[in-house]
């Protein structure tokens, strides 16, 4: 339904020049024009999903079922799985933060960036203890840590570092040689650097590379599925008994009995599935979010899944599944992954060749990882900083005019004033480097990079999917039942098999969260004796993770009490009328306002109140007028009453409240 004459009255442009810059910050969405397009969607997802998983992992499917049958199942079970928990994301994706838009009685979804720290929140809604003080912090603290620290490059950094120096011959797995650590730690924390500050010298560059690592390793994936037939045919000096071995004999038959090695082999398909989630982390950025994602989201996810399945029996078409099943290392070969042994079986060469060759191409397909994580994870931590609770907080939630749109401005500058120049979230970008570099120092001392990056893996997998993915999968039921949410009528999204996805997402999370404090069984690939880690490691750690926050949450408490005051976090919100899609609204800008302010005490006299609400009321009536400068154009012409709304006075310093998310504003 198209905005009316009251609603647009309230849209437009946010005040300017009534800004205090040492506690406010002004933070505008990019352009209609340079925002992202429906295409750059799938790019995102499948520039994230088509990582080192897909070439890594199959032989650790394959050994953990015990069975070709098993593990091809497994990969459609993790792609509908994945596909259940990307129609979680879009219906909350779609439908939170609400907020009460002017001239409506209901409130209504306006898309924003940060993913599953507005879900959380807004699940969560804030509460108030008897003193009026309220503690949303608490889940904002819970997810905002685990995320900083969890979401990051490190991982993958290293696997790149680690494939690159195979690559170039630098060392020789076959020989029982170990990456260099010093070495791989160098080219990590290099990579890392000129992935960050590509993004921070131009955003429309980040996303224009982004679209073609896409591009490319999609086609990458294309051309095992054909190698592979083009060998089951007899080209390449096949002869077909290979897939006939793999597809026609004890398909099902397996001695993989325990629990642990099939959700652990669940799992590692599961992590080749993320990636779904990373063009909610930039909502605000993309063009017509409500008319877009639930088409093209689901559209890259549907690829990267045919992809996926086609790929792996591309893969037993050329490769023995004896190579695999019986290996004398408890069914993993240490030196080969499944990608390695398909080229060196596919063209009957050199093993070594094959093997640096593949690695090259992971190597490649990584770095198209490290590129569009720290594109997306930086706009989370953005929106964390926006929160108030991080030291320096203004600055990392403050976007920043890029290099090149400092030049733009230069040589355009006086032909289009006043125009927008793309900006970047430069401290962002800087906070995501930190801890990136942060945990690969932590994990220096493990003396094989490759186990350190396994140990990363196993955290990031038990952390950001299982643990977020069940918290957030949960909540959504949860608001489900509840009647006081009046959900079915305030959601902007409703998925056609609703409520079936949130179940199966949080029934298969749930499961693989469980199973994995098991201890696995001798002979499993994932026991110690292959992994290098205490199965009891990851789990403990990943299961605590929400509690990291709480323990920043009370840090925060304390500070507030030693120093007599405490936060106050406004944002502000403009909105506008979606253009492509006149029924919605999308984000325009935003007003950050982060306060410290005096905590009154019993023994503090009526008099002091007094005069602080007296001067607070001096400070409101000398602001600017909402309305004066928060008008859609043309509203004028039409002949609309204004109506001026002043700023709203804020209550006695004992209760001031952060603005919520939640229906209760």
């Amino acid at each position: 339904m198209p905005a009316n004459a009251i609603e647009e009255a309230f849209l437009g442009q946010p005040p300017v020049d009534g800004l205090q810059h040492d506690h406010q910050r002004l933070e505008e969405v990019p352009e209609d024009r340079s925002k992202i397009g429906k295409w750059s969607l799938v790019a995102l997802i499948l520039n994230r999903t088509i990582g080192s998983g897909i070439f890594l992992t199959p032989h650790r499917v394959l050994a953990g079922t015990g069975c070709v049958g098993g593990a091809l199942l497994l990969w459609v079970l993790g792609s509908i799985i994945s596909m259940s928990g990307l129609y979680v994301w879009l219906e909350c994706g779609l439908s939170m933060p609400q907020r009460r838009v002017h001239g409506e009685i209901d409130p209504r979804g306006v898309p924003r960036s940060g993913g599953e720290k507005n879900f959380l929140e807004f699940m969560f809604p804030n509460k108030k203890d008897a003193a009026g003080h309220v503690n949303h912090l608490r889940t904002t603290c819970s997810f905002a840590v685990m995320f900083i620290l969890m979401y990051n490059l490190s991982g993958n950094a290293l696997s790149f570092a680690n494939l690159a120096m195979l690559a170039s011959g630098t060392y020789d797995p076959s020989e029982g040689e170990a990456p260099a650590r010093s070495t791989a730690i160098g080219i990590a924390i290099a990579v890392l650097s000129l992935v960050v500050l590509a993004h921070v010298f131009s955003r429309g560059l980040g996303l224009t590379i982004n679209n073609c690592f896409a591009v490319l390793k999609t086609s990458l994936l294309l051309a095992i599925v054909f190698l592979g037939i083009a060998k089951a045919t007899g080209a390449f000096g096949g002869s077909g008994d290979v897939s006939k071995n793999n597809f026609t004999r004890n398909v099902w038959r397996t001695e993989r009995s325990d629990p642990v090695s099939w959700s652990n082999s669940l799992l590692l398909c599961m992590y080749c599935f993320s990636g779904f989630e990373q063009p909610f982390y930039v909502l605000a950025e993309t063009k017509s979010p409500r008319k877009n994602f639930p088409k093209y989201t689901v559209l890259a996810l549907a690829i990267a899944a045919v992809l996926f399945v086609l790929v792996n029996i591309s893969y037993l078409l050329v490769v023995e599944k004896e190579t695999i099943l019986f290996s004398s290392t408890g069914g993993v070969p240490q030196s080969s992954d499944m990608a390695t042994l398909f080229f060196d079986r596919l063209f009957q060469g050199d093993n070594r060749k094959a093997e640096r060759a593949m690695a090259g191409l992971i190597a490649v397909s990584i770095f198209g990882n490290l590129w569009v994580m720290a594109f997306t994870a930086a706009r989370v931590k953005q929106e964390i900083a926006k929160e108030g609770i991080l030291p320096f907080s203004l600055y990392i939630a403050s976007s920043y005019t890029t290099p090149y749109g400092i030049w733009q401005k230069y040589i355009k500058g006086r032909k289009y004033p006043g125009r927008y120049y793309e900006q970047a979230p430069t401290a962002a970008f800087a906070l995501h480097w930190f801890t990136s570099v942060l945990l690969i120092a932590v994990t220096a001392w493990v003396s094989d990079p490759r186990k350190a990056y396994s140990a990363l893996v196993s955290l990031y997998s038990y952390t950001i999917i299982l643990v977020l993915g069940c918290w957030v999968s949960v909540g959504l039921l949860m608001i489900k039942i509840q009647k006081s949410w009046h959900w079915k009528q305030r959601r902007r999204y409703r998925p056609w098999l609703s409520p079936i996805h949130a179940i199966i997402y949080a029934v298969a999370t749930a499961w693989l969260l469980v199973t994995a404090f098991l201890p696995p069984p001798q002979d499993s690939p994932f026991h110690r004796s292959v992994t290098h880690i205490p199965w009891y490691i990851v789990p403990a750690i990943g299961i605590t993770s929400p509690l990291w926050g709480l323990v920043w949450y009370l840090g925060i408490l304390l500070r507030q009490r030693m120093i007599g005051r405490h936060l106050v976090v406004r944002r502000e919100a403009y909105w506008e009328v979606d253009p492509q899609d006149p029924g919605e609204y999308v984000e325009k800008a935003e007003i950050i306002d982060h306060a410290w302010e005096i905590t009154s005490r019993d023994n503090m006299s009526e008099t002091f109140s007094l005069e602080v609400e007296e001067a607070k009321d001096v400070i409101v009536r000398r602001q600017p007028l909402d309305l004066d400068l928060n008008r859609s154009n043309g509203s004028e012409d039409r002949g609309v009453q204004q109506v001026a709304i002043p700023r709203p006075v804020h209550g006695p310093v004992s209760s001031a409240r952060r603005l919520s998310d939640s229906f209760d504003d």
